[in-house]
């Protein structure tokens, strides 16, 4: 099912409204305001897309705005929000590419059309803050997983365009960056902080604010827990690291690339937490070709 300009258009000021009222649970919405966002679709635009589609399309927005914030705010880019056109240096295309070449490249040509108002949806869901669920909320995807830790961990940031000056004509427009999460005034210029540290803050958030430890929370601490002893021991001996590293069909490793998979419902990912209790199941899980992991998924 195809997305016209106007039906994206029509979800954009959907989720708009439905943020203004706060209906966000901290980086989605609810199960029932989901089905509400559907009915309201399906009488704005004639097309019932479906929960399942409408998240992946929430998603998709999600991060096509963090990756032109990024743009936006790497040195030497600049962007007229009235014509929507991007201006960069040939290198810096060049630079972006290796990251995304499809979207990236989009980008050159179409600019964003909607950045400003998704920088009001998003611009809170993205925040470290998130990382605080309640125990009533619902569980994250491994997709919103995944987005909250590169947040804390590389402070996403939304830039506004504003003229400097009205008077002098040849004074280029300039980028004003804000933290994403504060109420709009600029902030001082915080000390650099290493990544381990960062992911130690980071675990000790979770460990704090989560109060039901059920399975899928421990193995998540356990996931962050890997992920620190990563860094640690390539910054003391990348060597040593590697001789002593864990089985590689163990939970932390299946756990990795399930966290990495796309599309998985929520269903879906706490029954492969189950399956992955069997060892034979772990090896052959990771063993498989990518292509055949989620249709295995699927069945389980």
């Amino acid at each position: 099912m195809s997305w016209s300009d106007e039906n994206e258009h029509s979800f954009i000021e959907i989720l708009y409204e439905k943020v203004k009222s706060n209906a966000l649970q901290c980086s989605t919405f609810t199960k029932d305001e989901w089905g509400k966002i559907n009915a309201t679709m399906i009488s704005t635009t004639k097309m019932d897309y479906g929960i399942e589609r409408l998240k992946g399309k929430w998603n998709r927005l999600r991060k096509v705005y963090r990756m032109f914030s990024e743009l936006l705010g790497h040195t030497g880019v600049t962007w007229d929000p009235n014509t929507n056109k991007v201006n960069a240096a040939e290198e810096v295309w060049q630079h972006f590419y290796t990251i995304n070449k499809s979207d990236y490249k989009i980008f050159k040509r179409e600019g964003c059309k909607h950045y400003h108002i998704l920088g009001e949806i998003f611009s809170g869901t993205t925040a470290t803050g998130g990382l605080g669920n309640a125990s009533t909320h619902l569980p994250a995807t491994s997709d919103e997983e995944r987005q909250l830790e590169d947040d804390f961990l590389n402070r996403g940031v939304h830039v506004h365009v504003e003229n400097i000056d009205d008077d002098a004509d040849e004074v280029p427009k300039r980028s004003r960056r804000e933290d994403i999460g504060t109420s709009g005034e600029r902030r001082c210029k915080e000390p650099k902080i290493s990544k381990s540290d960062k992911l130690e803050a980071c675990m000790a958030q979770w460990s704090s604010t989560v109060s039901l430890k059920n399975e899928e929370t421990e193995l998540r601490t356990l996931y962050l827990k890997e992920k620190l002893s990563k860094i640690q021991g390539k910054s003391c001996n990348q060597s040593e690291f590697e001789a002593t590293s864990p089985d590689p069909y163990s939970n932390i490793v299946c756990l990795d690339i399930l966290n990495n998979m796309e599309g998985l419902s929520n269903e879906v990912y706490m029954k492969a937490l189950k399956a992955f209790k069997d060892p034979d199941f772990r090896v052959s899980f990771v063993r498989m070709p990518e292509a055949r992991r989620g249709p295995i998924l699927e069945l389980l």
